[in-house]
């Protein structure tokens, strides 16, 4: 899309991109000049860096004329930075980048012209192109959640690809004064959080269906420590579906605290009774034991099913 396209360069809202950086030199020039060749006129780009010791700061200084902000100093970690950003950021839509992934080319004018056509948007993702360290493309994603009660089933709707990608993801300054800043106490899944907020809020989902963005799979990203993830995804939603201020209708929320149940408890308990060398009629009753305390368990579809192979792998004969 074409700057042309839109009215005039008045009507175009202002954008803010941060970028939360520490040690990618090898990566986040292909960041920012992604960002700064998008060529939109009323960008306003901020980098947070943790003050990296590699070539970060020397690639930054080269583009720093067209660069809104930039710091380099110690942080509390990504997601400290990340709201260090967001209260320097003055612009009606928000976004961030992470220093090795990075935006194709007329990304921004088609987010400004969907929050043009629809402003009571609050959260608008796009279609995310997978790619490899070299740049190649290996995948793309389109995620398809609309309401908080689809984004907190983790089991029915975010593992089963329809969740948000982060660099895909714009929000509205309105929303962030609304809900506050990202959660420093979240190492990997802030983002998530963060959106849950967003819909919880009653904020109002926007799609692209369209290439927005590129996230890089590296050997060393975050999000490689699955197991982490998902204990912290597990963390992030049990408050919500076991407090009575979530507004969820009762059938969905006693499924989604049986799954709850069911991985974070039961599965957990097997795994502790096999790592203790419990013999396997002592496994048995710690299951039932289980069960009886948490019958809600009973109520996850597939549960016999899925019980029977997972104890069969864990507990032989």
């Amino acid at each position: 899309m074409q700057y042309s396209s839109i009215a005039s360069a008045t009507n175009l809202p202002r954008i803010s991109i941060i970028t939360p950086s520490y040690n990618q030199g090898h990566f986040i020039e292909e960041t920012i000049r992604s960002v700064l060749d998008q060529n939109y006129p009323n960008l306003e780009y901020i980098i947070i860096d943790g003050g990296s010791t590699d070539n970060t700061i020397e690639i930054i200084k080269k583009y720093e004329s067209r660069i809104t902000y930039w710091v380099s100093e110690t942080d509390r970690g990504q997601t400290h930075a990340i709201n260090k950003g967001i209260t320097k950021a003055t612009g009606g839509i928000l976004a961030y980048l992470n220093s090795d992934d990075y935006y194709l080319p007329g990304t921004l004018f088609k987010v400004a012209e969907h929050f043009r056509q629809f402003p009571k948007t609050d959260l608008l993702h796009g279609r995310c192109r997978y790619v490899n360290e070299q740049g190649e493309k290996i995948g793309e994603h389109l995620g398809s959640i609309q309401s908080f009660e689809e984004i907190i089933d983790l089991w029915g709707v975010w593992w089963q690809e329809r969740q948000f990608v982060q660099p895909e993801v714009f929000w509205s300054k309105r929303i962030t004064d609304q809900i506050g800043q990202f959660c420093e106490d979240l190492h990997y899944v802030m983002d998530y959080e963060y959106w849950c907020r967003i819909l919880q809020a009653g904020g109002v989902v926007g799609c692209l269906d369209s290439e927005l963005t590129c996230f890089r799979f590296t050997t060393t990203q975050k999000s490689n420590h699955s197991e982490a993830v998902a204990e912290e995804l597990l963390q992030v939603v049990q408050p919500w579906l076991w407090s009575h201020q979530t507004a969820l209708p009762l059938r969905h929320r006693l499924r989604l605290q049986g799954q709850w149940l069911y991985q974070a408890v039961l599965m957990k308990q097997i795994e502790r009774s096999v790592q203790s060398g419990d013999r396997k009629v002592l496994r048995w009753l710690k299951s039932a034991l289980t069960l009886i305390q948490h019958p809600k368990i009973l109520l996850v579809s597939g549960f016999r099913e899925r019980a029977t192979q997972y104890f069969s792998r864990l507990l032989p004969s």
